[in-house]
């Protein structure tokens, strides 16, 4: 179960996906799940690049790392996408 990055709190869903997200000229439909804990989004890392990720990671803080850890690699199949 994804995690919120900020204060750890389990949610059901990270993100949002809308009918219409393929279509390119309508941008992507995708909406970030908000905390119910903290009122954040659960985990903004979702619609980031590596480029970010790995800046964050040289930086310490400690939301990419529970993104990395819990979100990405904490899900059934444990393996990147």
């Amino acid at each position: 179960m994804p995690i919120c990055i900020e204060c750890s709190y389990p949610v059901s869903h990270l993100y949002s996906t809308y009918s219409r997200a393929d279509d390119r000229s309508l941008g992507k439909g995708v909406r970030l799940t908000q905390c119910p804990r903290c009122k954040r989004f659960a985990d903004k890392y979702v619609e980031h690049d590596f480029v970010v990720l790995f800046i964050d990671l040289v930086l310490i803080k400690p939301q990419v790392y529970r993104h990395l850890l819990f979100n990405r690699l904490g899900g059934n199949n444990d393996q990147f996408d």
